[in-house]
């Protein structure tokens, strides 16, 4: 596959015809076009729904795609729906490449070692991004001391104060000021998990 330093590639092995941008820095330049979900249709979607805590981070490069790939793996706490072992490994599109660029995709959900989150999760390993909608099949969590308990954030870190509308358009409502979650605290993990499972009947 040959490659000109920052013009578009297309990477035709990873199923979809998703447009990246190889670049030398860590930012990107063009958007992903992503449909808008429910949370119901994330629920409804996922083929694993699991809470984990991420244990391990590795960048390789795939011969057989010629693509680089970002390899998440998670410590499983919790499975909410489907099957999976004591640890999950997500594979990602992008990261670094032999030739010394980094293959930066807009809208690819970004982990640090010792994150934790609610994954909903589909076509891992055939998908560019293996969680539903992308960045919409991820919720954060943050441990509030003071109530002594997970609370929810969704992909950006902002709080989910309420999930609105009944189990098949259910959506998650976040805080949009700063100071919000002060006036109305952060959904639990504990309320989460009763929604999603709600959802799954």
């Amino acid at each position: 596959m040959h490659i000109e330093k920052h013009r578009p590639v297309r990477i035709r092995a990873m199923a979809g015809s998703l447009l990246v941008v190889l670049i030398l820095g860590a930012s990107s330049v063009r958007a992903t076009t992503v449909p808008p979900l429910t949370l119901s249709q994330v629920v409804g979607g996922a083929e694993l729904i699991a809470v984990g805590a991420v244990t391990a981070i590795r960048e390789r490069w795939d011969l057989e795609r010629e693509a680089p790939l970002t390899e998440v793996t998670f410590s499983v706490l919790e499975v909410l729906k489907g099957r999976v072992g004591e640890v999950l490994t997500l594979q990602f599109l992008g990261g670094p490449t032999p030739d010394g660029f980094t293959l930066v995709v807009a809208g690819m959900p970004q982990f640090a070692e010792g994150d934790r989150a609610v994954l909903f999760s589909a076509g891992n390993g055939t998908e560019a991004c293996p969680l539903v909608g992308w960045w919409q099949g991820l919720y954060r969590l943050f441990y509030d001391a003071g109530r002594e308990a997970f609370t929810v954030a969704n992909h950006a870190g902002q709080p989910v104060v309420a999930i609105d509308g009944d189990p098949a358009r259910m959506e998650a409502r976040v805080s949009v000021e700063a100071n919000d979650e002060q006036l109305v605290p952060a959904m639990t993990l504990d309320a989460f998990r009763t929604v999603v499972r709600t959802a799954l009947r």
